[in-house]
């Protein structure tokens, strides 16, 4: 360290400087330090980790919600075509969903209105309840009738005479179809 001229350094000027703490009689020689190694940033590293490890993890929940989606799909086409309108023929058994309307099942006029006499039988291995939707067409497919249907709960293996509310006026038909309207 040193003073030339009007600026102070704070560098020693000489390779060799006294020690003038302890009277002046050491030598100590000194030598500009080198700078210290620099330190590799690790913040770089650290957020990669993690931008590697949230990518996993959002593939992952996607692959697996992906999956997931998949089954739902099949169970609700399976739901769908349970319960998707199919044609049946008077007095003859079916069944749809849980339910197997038994042979005998009749269109009957209630009040000038078509209606539906008939008992169906649950056949899951669970208590259901049956809601039937019978639709009764014209040759030309228009709607003459569609008469609501229902039983109460049904405890696996019984048998119960439907509920039927009657709908439009009562004539000749020429095809049913009937569905699950659960």
């Amino acid at each position: 360290m040193g003073y030339v001229g009007s600026t102070w350094l704070s560098a020693p000027l000489f390779a060799e400087q006294r020690n003038l703490s302890d009277g002046g009689s050491s030598m100590v020689q000194q030598y500009a330090s080198q700078p210290p190694a620099r330190k590799r940033r690790r913040w770089p590293l650290v957020l990669g980790v993690l931008g590697v490890v949230f990518f996993a993890g959002v593939g992952g929940c996607a692959a697996i919600l992906g999956s997931v989606g998949n089954e739902v799909d099949k169970a609700v086409q399976q739901q769908n075509d349970r319960g998707a309108p199919r044609a049946v023929t008077l007095g003859k058994a079916f069944t749809i969903g849980n339910h197997e309307t038994l042979a005998g099942w009749k269109v009957t006029n209630e009040a000038g209105m078509f209606s539906v006499a008939a008992k169906v039988r649950n056949v899951s291995d669970t208590t259901s309840t049956a809601f039937l939707h019978v639709k009764l067409l014209s040759a030309a497919g228009e709607v003459l009738g569609n008469v609501q249907c229902n039983s109460g709960d049904l405890e696996p293996g019984q048998t119960e005479t439907l509920n039927c509310i009657p709908d439009g006026s009562f004539g000749t038909f020429q095809k049913l179809t009937a569905e699950a309207t659960f």
